[in-house]
């Protein structure tokens, strides 16, 4: 068997393949058949989303977004149909296809992940029939500045990258780790609840980060209030902002709504809690309030 031959073939078959095929998905993009969401969609709460759902939604939140997409691979394509440009059309196509071979699986997008891990496999083919041309280019090939071009001081500090990169690493792992724990801890509270009275104005009650709360409507949607908690082993505050002031912040365009003016609050409700399982009960002056946790 004459294998450069039969390597000329299916590099040949590859290459139109994936600029043939890739034409059609960049065409759904601009003419609006393919990241477009039924009517329903946007009535389900964004937690009962499928992964299809939400994907299809998040990427056809804008349209601008879906045509650059379509754009690269239409460009693409059209570098993957002439042998001159098919290492530039190859490597453009892997850096949207295997971001789509991801999405597909992380997402559990069914009906598309075969064509997308046949289609990444036969690029991989095209990239690595050629992989001695890339290992020159991007690891053996000298960099664009020699020791000789460059000045001497940079020459002599050099060094410095050793001590740098290791700071930058791990600072910004544990820096960031720390803020996480400062500004995004969970505590016993954290989650949603659901109001066990089904008489009352407001059905869920959102414990969120940095001690911040939020009341929503029937639907988890409409939101009726928010602001921030305290609490000590036995007893719990919630204050929100006053009407004046919630208005300010929902209009804000400065830093307002990250640091709040605490002193526009009140008190929406004190009194003493128990966490038995999976219900909260919160005991008031007035009356108790049971809530159970669904999230």
């Amino acid at each position: 068997m004459d294998w450069k031959k039969t390597h000329y073939y299916l590099h040949t078959f590859c290459r139109y393949f994936l600029a043939t095929m890739i034409l059609g998905y960049a065409f759904a993009k601009i003419l609006g058949t393919q990241f477009t969401s039924q009517p329903s969609t946007y009535d389900q709460p964004i937690g009962s989303l499928s992964g299809f759902n939400l994907t299809w939604y998040y990427y056809g939140y804008s349209f601008w977004y879906g045509v650059f997409i379509a754009i690269s691979q239409i460009t693409s394509s059209l570098l993957l149909f002439f042998r001159k440009t098919t290492r530039i059309g190859v490597v453009l196509f892997l850096s949207y296809m295997i971001n789509i071979l991801l999405v597909d699986f992380a997402y559990d997008i069914e009906g598309a992940k075969g064509m997308a891990a046949t289609m990444t496999i036969m690029a991989l083919f095209i990239l690595i029939s050629e992989y001695p041309l890339f290992i020159k280019y991007f690891l053996t090939e000298p960099p664009l500045f020699q020791d000789s071009e460059r000045p001497d001081w940079i020459n002599n500090i050099r060094k410095v990258k050793w001590v740098y990169i290791p700071i930058v690493f791990f600072g910004f792992y544990f820096g960031l780790s720390t803020l996480k724990s400062m500004l995004m801890g969970k505590n016993q509270f954290y989650g949603t609840w659901q109001n066990k009275d089904t008489t009352a104005n407001f059905k869920y009650f959102n414990f969120e980060v940095a001690n911040t709360f939020k009341i929503n409507g029937t639907h988890n949607i409409d939101k009726i209030a928010n602001g921030t908690y305290s609490f000590t082993n036995d007893s719990l505050v919630l204050k929100t902002f006053t009407e004046e002031y919630q208005s300010v912040l929902d209009k804000d365009k400065s830093n307002a709504i990250i640091n709040p003016d605490t002193t526009k609050m009140l008190i929406l409700l004190k009194g003493k809690y128990v966490i038995r399982d999976n219900d909260l009960i919160i005991q008031t002056d007035t009356n108790n309030i049971i809530f159970k946790r669904i999230r």
